[in-house]
Protein backbone atom coordinates (compact mmCIF):
# COMPACT_ATOMS: atom_id res chain seq x y z
CA UNK A 1 0.00 0.00 0.00
CA UNK A 2 2.80 2.41 0.89
CA UNK A 3 4.51 1.66 -2.44
CA UNK A 4 1.43 2.70 -4.36
CA UNK A 5 1.06 5.84 -2.24
CA UNK A 6 4.63 6.80 -3.13
CA UNK A 7 3.90 6.30 -6.81
CA UNK A 8 0.77 8.43 -6.59
CA UNK A 9 2.72 11.25 -4.93
CA UNK A 10 5.43 11.01 -7.57
CA UNK A 11 2.96 10.98 -10.46
CA UNK A 12 1.13 13.97 -9.07
CA UNK A 13 4.17 16.11 -9.84
CA UNK A 14 4.87 14.48 -13.22
CA UNK A 15 5.72 17.04 -15.88
CA UNK A 16 4.72 16.65 -19.54
CA UNK A 17 7.26 18.06 -21.94
CA UNK A 18 5.24 18.74 -25.08
CA UNK A 19 4.90 22.39 -26.01
CA UNK A 20 7.94 23.36 -23.98
CA UNK A 21 10.84 25.59 -24.92
CA UNK A 22 14.11 23.81 -25.58
CA UNK A 23 17.50 24.65 -24.13
CA UNK A 24 20.57 24.65 -26.33
CA UNK A 25 23.24 22.20 -25.18
CA UNK A 26 26.68 23.17 -26.42
CA UNK A 27 29.46 21.32 -24.62
CA UNK A 28 32.13 23.87 -25.57
CA UNK A 29 30.05 26.60 -23.96
CA UNK A 30 29.34 24.41 -20.94
CA UNK A 31 33.05 23.71 -20.49
CA UNK A 32 33.86 27.42 -20.70
CA UNK A 33 31.22 28.34 -18.11
CA UNK A 34 31.99 25.65 -15.56
CA UNK A 35 35.76 26.19 -15.73
CA UNK A 36 35.57 29.95 -15.12
CA UNK A 37 36.73 30.16 -11.52
CA UNK A 38 35.47 33.75 -11.16
CA UNK A 39 31.96 32.91 -12.34
CA UNK A 40 28.91 31.77 -10.38
CA UNK A 41 28.76 28.91 -12.89
CA UNK A 42 32.15 27.54 -11.80
CA UNK A 43 31.44 23.83 -11.41
CA UNK A 44 32.53 23.35 -7.76
CA UNK A 45 30.23 26.23 -6.80
CA UNK A 46 27.28 24.78 -8.72
CA UNK A 47 27.92 21.29 -7.38
CA UNK A 48 28.05 22.59 -3.82
CA UNK A 49 24.62 24.19 -4.27
CA UNK A 50 23.32 20.99 -5.87
CA UNK A 51 24.59 18.84 -3.01
CA UNK A 52 22.97 21.19 -0.51
CA UNK A 53 19.67 20.83 -2.38
CA UNK A 54 19.48 24.52 -3.28
CA UNK A 55 15.90 25.03 -4.49
CA UNK A 56 16.84 28.25 -6.32
CA UNK A 57 18.90 26.44 -8.98
CA UNK A 58 17.54 27.37 -12.41
CA UNK A 59 16.94 25.04 -15.35
CA UNK A 60 20.10 26.36 -17.01
CA UNK A 61 22.16 25.84 -13.86
CA UNK A 62 20.88 22.27 -13.50
CA UNK A 63 21.81 21.72 -17.14
CA UNK A 64 25.35 22.90 -16.41
CA UNK A 65 25.48 20.52 -13.43
CA UNK A 66 24.19 17.48 -15.36
CA UNK A 67 26.09 17.95 -18.63
CA UNK A 68 29.03 19.55 -16.88
CA UNK A 69 29.54 16.35 -14.91
CA UNK A 70 30.84 14.82 -18.14
CA UNK A 71 33.99 16.94 -17.60
CA UNK A 72 34.39 15.69 -14.02
CA UNK A 73 37.07 13.12 -13.18
CA UNK A 74 34.43 10.76 -11.79
CA UNK A 75 32.29 10.80 -14.94
CA UNK A 76 33.54 7.70 -16.73
CA UNK A 77 34.97 6.08 -13.61
CA UNK A 78 31.64 6.04 -11.82
CA UNK A 79 28.87 5.30 -14.26
CA UNK A 80 25.66 4.68 -12.31
CA UNK A 81 25.19 1.00 -11.54
CA UNK A 82 21.49 0.23 -11.22
CA UNK A 83 21.82 -3.53 -10.83
CA UNK A 84 22.58 -3.61 -7.11
CA UNK A 85 20.01 -0.89 -6.45
CA UNK A 86 17.33 -2.94 -8.18
CA UNK A 87 18.26 -6.02 -6.14
CA UNK A 88 17.97 -4.19 -2.81
CA UNK A 89 14.74 -2.51 -3.90
CA UNK A 90 13.13 -5.74 -5.11
CA UNK A 91 14.17 -7.51 -1.89
CA UNK A 92 12.74 -4.65 0.17
CA UNK A 93 16.13 -4.13 1.82
CA UNK A 94 15.63 -0.40 2.15
CA UNK A 95 18.44 0.36 4.59
CA UNK A 96 20.93 -1.37 2.29
CA UNK A 97 19.38 0.52 -0.62
CA UNK A 98 19.84 3.82 1.22
CA UNK A 99 23.50 3.08 1.97
CA UNK A 100 24.25 1.98 -1.61
CA UNK A 101 22.55 5.06 -3.06
CA UNK A 102 24.63 7.23 -0.74
CA UNK A 103 27.85 5.62 -1.96
CA UNK A 104 26.91 6.27 -5.58
CA UNK A 105 25.79 9.85 -4.98
CA UNK A 106 29.02 10.68 -3.16
CA UNK A 107 30.86 10.12 -6.43
CA UNK A 108 28.09 10.64 -8.97
CA UNK A 109 25.53 13.16 -7.70
CA UNK A 110 23.69 13.30 -11.06
CA UNK A 111 22.83 9.59 -11.11
CA UNK A 112 19.13 9.38 -11.94
CA UNK A 113 18.79 5.90 -10.49
CA UNK A 114 20.53 6.71 -7.20
CA UNK A 115 18.59 9.95 -6.64
CA UNK A 116 15.27 8.29 -7.38
CA UNK A 117 15.90 5.20 -5.29
CA UNK A 118 17.36 7.21 -2.42
CA UNK A 119 14.09 9.09 -2.21
CA UNK A 120 12.18 5.81 -2.36
CA UNK A 121 14.37 4.16 0.30
CA UNK A 122 13.96 7.09 2.70
CA UNK A 123 10.21 7.05 2.10
CA UNK A 124 9.98 3.32 2.82
CA UNK A 125 12.12 3.75 5.94
CA UNK A 126 9.59 6.22 7.27
CA UNK A 127 11.86 9.24 7.12
CA UNK A 128 10.31 12.73 7.17
CA UNK A 129 8.86 14.00 3.91
CA UNK A 130 11.44 16.79 3.86
CA UNK A 131 14.22 14.18 3.59
CA UNK A 132 12.95 12.01 0.76
CA UNK A 133 11.31 14.78 -1.23
CA UNK A 134 14.58 16.64 -1.77
CA UNK A 135 16.00 13.63 -3.62
CA UNK A 136 12.83 13.31 -5.65
CA UNK A 137 13.05 16.98 -6.61
CA UNK A 138 16.68 16.60 -7.65
CA UNK A 139 15.72 13.55 -9.69
CA UNK A 140 12.92 15.47 -11.43
CA UNK A 141 15.16 18.48 -12.04
CA UNK A 142 17.73 16.36 -13.89
CA UNK A 143 15.05 14.67 -15.99
CA UNK A 144 13.57 18.06 -16.83
CA UNK A 145 16.96 19.15 -18.16
CA UNK A 146 17.09 16.08 -20.42
CA UNK A 147 13.61 16.50 -21.90
CA UNK A 148 14.25 20.20 -22.48
CA UNK A 149 17.47 19.42 -24.37
CA UNK A 150 15.53 18.53 -27.54
CA UNK A 151 12.23 17.10 -28.71
CA UNK A 152 13.35 13.59 -29.57
CA UNK A 153 11.90 13.69 -33.08
CA UNK A 154 15.19 13.40 -35.00
CA UNK A 155 18.89 12.91 -34.39
CA UNK A 156 19.39 16.65 -34.86
CA UNK A 157 16.86 17.40 -32.13
CA UNK A 158 17.53 14.34 -29.98
CA UNK A 159 17.27 14.32 -26.20
CA UNK A 160 20.84 14.58 -24.94
CA UNK A 161 22.03 12.28 -22.16
CA UNK A 162 25.44 11.58 -20.64
CA UNK A 163 24.62 7.94 -19.88
CA UNK A 164 22.75 5.40 -21.99
CA UNK A 165 20.89 4.23 -18.88
CA UNK A 166 19.28 7.68 -18.68
CA UNK A 167 17.61 7.02 -22.03
CA UNK A 168 15.58 4.18 -20.58
CA UNK A 169 14.61 6.20 -17.54
CA UNK A 170 13.13 8.86 -19.82
CA UNK A 171 11.46 6.29 -22.07
CA UNK A 172 9.85 4.11 -19.41
CA UNK A 173 9.50 6.31 -16.35
CA UNK A 174 9.10 9.83 -17.71
CA UNK A 175 7.12 9.25 -20.89
CA UNK A 176 5.71 5.94 -19.65
CA UNK A 177 6.28 4.34 -23.04
CA UNK A 178 5.30 0.73 -22.55
CA UNK A 179 6.49 -0.81 -25.79
CA UNK A 180 9.56 -0.45 -28.00
CA UNK A 181 9.41 -2.38 -31.26
CA UNK A 182 12.80 -1.48 -32.70
CA UNK A 183 16.13 0.03 -31.69
CA UNK A 184 18.97 1.06 -33.97
CA UNK A 185 21.94 3.41 -34.21
CA UNK A 186 21.38 6.47 -36.39
CA UNK A 187 24.63 8.40 -36.66
CA UNK A 188 25.57 9.25 -33.07
CA UNK A 189 22.00 8.70 -31.87
CA UNK A 190 20.02 5.83 -30.46
CA UNK A 191 16.80 5.56 -32.47
CA UNK A 192 13.74 3.82 -31.03
CA UNK A 193 10.43 2.94 -32.64
CA UNK A 194 7.85 3.17 -29.90
CA UNK A 195 4.16 2.92 -29.22
CA UNK A 196 2.79 6.49 -28.82
CA UNK A 197 0.82 7.46 -25.73
CA UNK A 198 -0.63 10.56 -24.11
CA UNK A 199 2.77 11.66 -22.82
CA UNK A 200 4.80 11.08 -25.98
CA UNK A 201 2.70 11.17 -29.13
CA UNK A 202 5.37 10.48 -31.76
CA UNK A 203 6.19 7.00 -33.06
CA UNK A 204 9.95 7.55 -32.94
CA UNK A 205 12.26 8.84 -30.24
CA UNK A 206 15.93 9.78 -30.58
CA UNK A 207 18.62 10.12 -27.92
CA UNK A 208 22.11 11.48 -28.34
CA UNK A 209 24.29 9.50 -25.95
CA UNK A 210 27.56 10.13 -27.75
CA UNK A 211 28.99 12.26 -24.95
CA UNK A 212 30.72 9.34 -23.25
CA UNK A 213 32.43 8.29 -26.50
CA UNK A 214 33.58 11.83 -27.22
CA UNK A 215 34.77 12.37 -23.65
CA UNK A 216 36.69 9.11 -23.64
CA UNK A 217 38.42 10.13 -26.86
CA UNK A 218 39.30 13.51 -25.35
CA UNK A 219 40.87 11.79 -22.35
CA UNK A 220 42.90 9.45 -24.56
CA UNK A 221 44.17 12.36 -26.69
CA UNK A 222 45.10 14.33 -23.56
CA UNK A 223 47.18 11.40 -22.28
CA UNK A 224 48.94 11.07 -25.63
CA UNK A 225 49.92 14.72 -25.54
Amino acid sequence: MMKYLFLIITLSIFEISFGQDEININFDEIKSKIENINSTTYYPKLLERFNFFDTTLSLEENALIYYGFSFHENYLKNKPSEEQLDIFSNNQEYEKLRIECGKILDKNPVSLAANNKMGFALFKLGKPESEWKKYQKRYRDIRKVIVYSGNGLSCESAFKVIYVSDEYNIIYDYFEISKLSHQSLSGFCDHFINEPNEFYKAKEIYFDASRSLIRNEEIINTKKN
